[in-house]
């Protein structure tokens, strides 16, 4: 794996990158966190992958400060004019949850070339539970002398494996997994305190993208987890469908994750 910084008029943005040869696989990640969550999944590609950090996230540079929020547009215009660049031509494209939304955006430049998109996690959340999602799911990040924005935001990585949204702690809202190994959970809130002051314009521009819209317009083969099959039922039912549910590559099971990459990878090798 090896690491390297693009050049974009916001700043520069990371990138991890794996592989050699084929077409190019470009790689978004969800939030919080950054790219480094998806490094076990992108190590199974043989093709070169380049693993970006969205823009505030991880090590990537933030968007400038500006009087509207950021909009899914916004993120997708620095990541574009970074791959632009980096005249890496023709390329595959794969986002998860937060980093779905920049896939499908991207698809739609006509400034890149996609090729084809893999969309792993779709993630709509129901219009009566949008307000709420919108305050309280990314809470504002202040950091407290006393050090409390430190449990603060364990806590949130901790409990987003528990429940949904992770601020409900209760038996109704409790998820049907458990929690992953104290390592995944240090090293993804590590990441996430370097993107905690991003997290919340991040996934308000995420939870507000019309990704049903945007679906009805993607041209480019695609390939979605099955979380959005019924979604896709009779709307775009020429879209191929990921059999197996979305998943963390930092905490999914070796045995999952083969065949996850292994189905993946035999969509883009068309």
């Amino acid at each position: 794996m090896k690491r390297l910084f693009l050049d974009s008029p916001t700043g520069q943005l990371h990138v991890r990158e794996s592989g050699r040869g084929g077409t190019p696989l470009v790689m978004l990640h969800a939030a919080p966190g950054s790219a480094l969550m998806l490094s076990a999944l992108q190590e199974k590609f043989m093709q070169r992958t380049w693993a970006i950090d969205l823009p505030g996230m991880g090590d990537s540079a933030p968007l400038p400060s500006c009087a509207h929020e950021p909009t899914i547009a916004d993120y997708t215009h620095t990541i574009a004019a970074a791959l632009e660049g980096a005249r890496i031509g023709e390329f595959d494209l794969y986002g998860t949850l937060s980093g779905v939304r920049v896939a499908l955006e991207l698809a739609m430049r006509n400034s890149i070339v996609v090729r084809r998109v893999v969309l792993d996690g779709i993630g709509i959340p129901k219009p009566q539970q949008l307000a709420e999602l919108l305050e309280h799911y990314a809470p504002v990040f202040a950091p407290d002398i006393n050090g409390n924005h430190l449990l603060n935001t364990f806590q949130l990585c901790r409990d987003q494996y528990l429940f949904y949204p992770w601020y409900a702690r209760d038996t109704e809202h409790r998820r049907p997994n458990g929690l992953p190994t104290a390592e995944a959970l240090h090293l993804k809130t590590m990441e996430s305190l370097k993107s905690a002051a991003a997290f919340r314009p991040l996934i308000r521009a995420a939870f507000r993208y019309d990704v049903v819209g945007k679906l009805k317009s993607l041209t480019q083969p695609a390939l979605m987890s099955a979380d959005g099959a019924a979604i896709l039922a009779d709307l775009r039912p020429d879209v191929e469908v990921l059999e197996f549910p979305p998943a963390e590559p930092l905490t999914c099971s070796s045995d999952l994750l083969e065949k996850r990459a292994a189905r993946i990878a035999k969509f883009l090798a068309v």
